[in-house]
């Protein structure tokens, strides 16, 4: 995994625990979130990552795009 992408997930980490206790989160509001902390969109595989996360913390991802 790239330094970009150990990034990313650890944004995306700090973006779940941020909202720990919610049961779906939108997915539009987490990549647009996820955006300003990184300045890096992104791509289908950490899309992919986020959703997996998310579920293993118990949340539901809204495919809101």
């Amino acid at each position: 995994m790239s330094d970009q992408d150990e990034l990313i997930r650890a944004a995306i980490g700090r973006l779940l625990a941020e909202k720990t206790g919610a049961a779906v989160i939108s997915m539009r509001e987490s990549i647009t979130e996820l955006l300003a902390l990184t300045g890096t969109a992104l791509d289908n595989r950490l899309q992919d990552l986020l959703l997996e996360m998310a579920e293993v913390r118990g949340m539901m991802v809204a495919l809101d795009f």
